[in-house]
């Protein structure tokens, strides 16, 4: 197995200042010697609309809080990010900065990061090992919610683990049993996870903020791709035996079933038209792409595409399917929907016929495209696609062989992408 970077967190430094030295105005009557001041987070990356609380308190030297002590919270340069006389930090702009909180004669400095929008600049990239006996209990499923948390399925132990990023200790619940490849955010603190359940035949409701699991959803055969509609009111999973299941959240039911018409199919991967109205999924059994129409649930059209198809995404105005086909040395494929031809063949850079591009997902503004490319021996890549020019524009080192499933965060800030050799690769 390659040797695996960790993320090492960065940790805020605590120091003593003497009232005569540091020049400030913010600091009160000296503190007991030996007196320290503790704030968690030690670290913030914040994104568009973004806030977060610090929380700041004084130990004595046996570790007891002081109580009655003044704090202040100022920020190195607020345009990039703003905080509030009770230490509630809230994103202005892209770029780093530090949070400086002071009590009497202590200080701690916070590293704060602002990420833009959009797609991920690509000039910072961390790593992560995941908890779990062997390979990390096999990471694959990844999500990421609107406060910054992300959420990895492990399959070795059907098991969800979480960390809020920048990520340092995860924390895992229980699904019950299972293989879970996908988390689908479904919106007020929950998550479709899938496949679960002691036969792998269900599917998961989990609440967020503690993993457990509110329902139990049967479903009778294993489903390993899940898609959340715009609207939050619906969910799709692809099932291993060739159709894709339609969940209404409110109830927690399986309200749908639509056969993809194919034999032996499985529909592994799923995508999602903006606007919700067009639903496709690829087959890597038969070398097909079912392109649904949502309101009628039935396939409107059938590509056959050839090879062993995988990842899919779709450009912001629907026109474009992009494709991981996982066949021989693997390329991505870039189909035109309007025309029915293939526009574009881009090499996915493996380099030999054991692997190639499985996982793949689009940039919030459409820009650029992620792929991960397994690899049989070295490490497995990232490649970042510019979705105009059709062009690999920057090739990333996967934390490990087997790159999996790709997420954005932070309005599109921040990539992470799961490598089932037990790792996960963030790209800022």
């Amino acid at each position: 197995m390659n040797d695996l970077r960790r993320l090492i967190p960065f940790l805020a430094t605590t120091l003593a200042l003497a009232s005569t030295g540091c020049g400030s105005d913010e600091l009160t009557s000296p503190a007991a010697p030996g007196s320290t001041l503790a704030v968690t987070p030690d670290k913030l990356v914040l994104g568009v609309g973004m806030s977060r609380q610090l929380s700041a308190k004084v130990l004595d030297e046996s570790g007891g809080e002081v109580a009655g002590v003044e704090l202040n919270f100022v920020s190195s340069d607020p345009r990039r990010a703003s905080v509030s006389g009770s230490g509630l930090v809230t994103y202005a702009g892209a770029g780093p900065a530090e949070i400086r909180i002071s009590s009497s004669d202590l200080l701690t400095v916070v590293p704060y990061h602002g990420l833009g929008s959009g797609h991920p600049l690509g000039t910072t990239t961390t790593t992560a090992r995941l908890p779990g006996d062997g390979q990390g209990d096999g990471p694959f499923g990844v999500a990421v919610d609107a406060e910054g948390h992300i959420f990895i399925s492990q399959t070795n132990s059907g098991r969800v683990a979480s960390s809020l990023y920048p990520a340092t200790d995860f924390i895992t619940g229980d699904l019950g049993g299972g293989t879970p490849t996908s988390i689908a955010l479904l919106g007020r603190g929950t998550a479709l996870v899938t496949p679960s359940g002691p036969d792998t035949n269900d599917a998961s409701v989990i609440d967020l903020a503690t993993e457990k699991v509110l329902t139990q959803v049967t479903l009778d055969v294993p489903a390993f791709s899940a898609i959340t509609a715009p609207d939050s009111q619906t969910a799709y999973l692809g099932t291993n035996d060739g159709r894709v299941l339609v969940f209404d959240v409110a109830s927690s039911t399986v309200t749908g079933s639509i056969e993809l018409g194919v034999p032996d199919s499985r529909a592994n991967h799923l995508a999602l038209n903006s606007a919700g109205t067009l639903l496709y999924a690829s087959s890597f059994t038969t070398g097909t792409i079912s392109e649904i129409d949502v309101a009628s649930q039935s396939v409107a059209r059938l590509l056959i595409v050839g090879g062993e198809p995988q990842g899919l995404a779709l450009s912001p105005d629907g026109n474009e399917l992009f494709l991981a086909d996982e066949a021989g040395s693997g390329a991505i494929n870039v189909l035109d929907l309007v025309r029915n031809v293939v526009e574009a063949s881009i090499p996915s850079g493996a380099t030999t016929s054991i692997g190639g591009p499985f996982g793949l997902a689009m940039s919030p503004d459409g820009s650029a495209v992620y792929v991960g490319v397994i690899s049989s021996n070295g490490p497995g890549l990232i490649q970042v696609i510019d979705a105009g020019s059709k062009t690999i524009a920057r090739t990333i080192e996967s934390c490990g062989r087997v790159p999996r499933r790709i997420a954005f965060g932070f309005s599109g800030g921040l990539a992470v992408i799961t490598d089932e050799s037990g790792c996960a690769t963030f790209v800022e």
